[in-house]
């Protein structure tokens, strides 16, 4: 703490301020040289947010959903029975759907009696303590599963973490193992493509094939166990080749009815089963519709034990008639596919809906007699027309915002304000003076200018295609630039040409936007002002930083010299704490001179007064 004025009686203090105050002017310059650039730096920064947001919504509209160029749309006599979408490769076409005798479903299943035993099943309660109807066969053992994901490609895998002596003998049978989901047969020997050799003197799976390096092997073995029991029943389908697809569940007596539901539903057979009270049976649906069995055979064949016998989803089933005579029935309903005719040919589909020529039909009802749906494609020009709007709508308003950051008033008599003059007037003088000090910090910015210079070029240009289309730039499809020149650029939409076009050529209209090509003339207008956009989003970034990568200040222009304004600041602060301390060793010698003076004084008149 320094204090001062003692001898001299002057305020040392106020005086040592109002020296600094002067000493610290080219400080409170270089701070506001520095504001400045930072306000630059944020305005740069501000520009190249708005050139992203534009550059991103282009590429979503234009590129990335090139459909909404070429969007098409049906539209069907009657939507109850037949309703359709198309895509962008649909032609404009006529289609007549009728003959609908059937619509495609899904094989079913139910239990051909009741499941429970004397009293009914509680789906949550495990099920050794269930009485079924036809009693499950239990087998002694503890269901282990393991999932392995191999480090390499291999035929070989280790299961059971290397110990064997635990493994339940002879249990090879029961012993799931499934690669990705696809189950491989369990054989002894030497396997085929399809199988998998188990050994349980060793823990190893042995594959005819080698597994791809990350696989996932998943296998459920036995170990021994007396007080844990287990049965095992399987569920083959189809899938949409006809190829096979089995899964086998092994099933721990500890397990609900609802665990073992749950597996099922969660298998890749794309079988759907729940059991119902009312009727104290389970239903079991087929996820997929249509018939997929190539062999005319069920879509689902449920393994004996627990499927087939205990919850009774056996195909047939044995009933006595009214007669007293043994009937043979059938619990399943039968898949079917769709069975219709279209523009005067017969057909079938495993589903109701499907595609032809990139129309997507759905059928939602049979026709009766000769009941006839038309289903008319043709372009939807009302929302080609709104994708294209809206580009427009978005480059004007960037246009707005970019001319406004370029013709915007710079008002050099305004500098940023030090917290000394800040304190010194009121808040609102202080927002006031701001506004205008920041105002015109980009005003003709060659660099900012450059871009909307190329992107204009880029939207005028001609547009090469192989069309053939006598489309081939804006102004062609009623899109040209304001004679207003108070808009700088703007484009406007004639709307009745713009339609037009569409619904004459919409293929000619889309090129001029994302058709692709070598050259910067066979490029369409989006693509060409994407590529504008990325290099100027890139100067902009090596100027001003916040993109690209480019987040320290030694990594762009504006942010290095940020740094070097920072250390002349940190130099001169220095340089005036060493001019703060010779002021104040100044002040002090001249208070010990003043106060050595004032002693002397002191002892003179002493001396000539005390002699009288």
């Amino acid at each position: 703490m320094r204090m001062g004025g003692l001898a001299s009686g002057m305020d040392t203090e106020q005086i040592m301020r109002d020296l600094m105050r002067a000493e610290r002017m080219p400080v409170d310059n270089m701070v506001k040289q520095r504001q400045v650039v930072e306000w630059q730096m944020d305005a740069y920064r501000e520009v190249n947010r708005k050139f992203n947001e534009f550059r991103n919504k282009m590429v979503d509209q234009f590129i990335l959903t090139s459909a909404n160029l070429s969007a098409k749309r049906v539209t069907s006599s009657n939507s109850s029975l037949v309703s359709a979408t198309a895509s962008a490769s649909s032609g404009n076409v006529s289609l007549r759907i009728s003959q609908v005798n059937e619509l495609a479903r899904a094989e079913s299943n139910f239990s051909a009696g009741r499941i429970s035993g004397e009293e009914k099943v509680d789906t949550s309660k495990a099920l050794k303590d269930q009485k079924f109807d036809q009693a499950i066969e239990w087998k002694d053992g503890a269901v282990k599963t393991e999932t392995i994901r191999t480090s390499s490609a291999t035929t070989s895998v280790s299961f059971a973490q290397g110990n064997v002596n635990n493994l339940k003998e002879n249990a090879e049978a029961d012993t799931v193992v499934k690669v990705n989901g696809k189950e491989y047969e369990v054989v002894q020997g030497t396997p085929n493509e399809n199988q998998v050799a188990v050994d349980y003197k060793t823990g190893t799976l042995t594959f005819a094939n080698s597994i791809a390096s990350g696989a996932q092997v998943s296998v459920t073995f036995i170990e021994e166990s007396e007080t844990e029991k287990y049965t095992t029943s399987s569920i083959t389908t189809f899938d949409r080749d006809g190829k096979e697809v089995k899964d086998t569940f092994v099933i721990k007596d500890s397990e609900t009815l609802s665990q073992v539901f749950q597996k099922v539903n969660r298998s890749n057979v794309g079988v759907s089963i729940f059991y119902d009270e009312h009727n104290d049976g389970v239903s079991a649906t087929r996820k997929e519709t249509g018939i997929n069995n190539k062999n005319s055979g069920n879509e689902m064949v449920f393994g004996d034990g627990f499927f087939n016998e205990v919850l009774k989803l056996k195909e047939n089933y044995q009933v006595v008639n009214e007669e007293g005579d043994p009937e043979t029935r059938s619990n399943v309903q039968e898949a079917k596919n769709a069975v219709f005719t279209i523009n005067g040919m017969e057909t079938q589909r495993q589903t109701n809906t499907f595609t032809i020529d990139g129309v997507t039909i759905t059928l939602r009802g049979e026709t009766v007699g000769n009941e006839e749906v038309s289903l008319n494609v043709s372009t939807d020009t009302d929302k080609v027309f709104d994708t294209i709007k809206g580009f427009v709508d978005q480059y004007n308003e960037l246009l707005d915002f970019v001319n406004g950051k370029l013709t915007e008033e710079r008002y050099r008599d305004y500098k940023p304000l030090t917290d000394e003059e800040r304190d010194a007037i009121s808040e609102k003088e202080a927002e006031r003076w701001d506004e205008r000090a920041q105002s015109g910090m980009l005003r003709n910015d060659r660099m900012i200018q450059s871009v909307m210079d190329r992107m204009r070029t880029d939207i005028y240009g001609m547009v090469s295609n192989n069309l053939g289309s006598d489309y081939n730039q804006l102004s062609a499809i009623g899109i040209t630039t304001s004679r207003d020149y108070n808009d700088r650029g703007k484009l406007e939409i004639n709307e009745d040409r713009l339609r037009q076009a569409i619904e004459r050529d919409p293929a000619g209209v889309a090129a001029i936007f994302n058709s692709d090509g070598p050259t910067s003339g066979e490029k369409g207008i989006i693509r060409r002002m994407r590529e504008t956009l990325t290099s100027g989003i890139d100067s902009i970034s090596s100027r001003a930083g916040g993109m690209g990568g480019k987040v320290a200040n030694h990594q762009f222009t504006l942010g290095r010299e940020i740094e070097s304004i920072n250390t002349r600041i940190t130099n001169f602060e220095r340089r005036l704490q060493q001019v703060e301390d010779r002021y104040w060793r100044q002040f002090t010698a001249m208070e010990k001179a003043m106060q050595q003076a004032n002693a002397q004084a002191e002892s003179l008149f002493a001396q000539l007064y005390g002699n009288q």
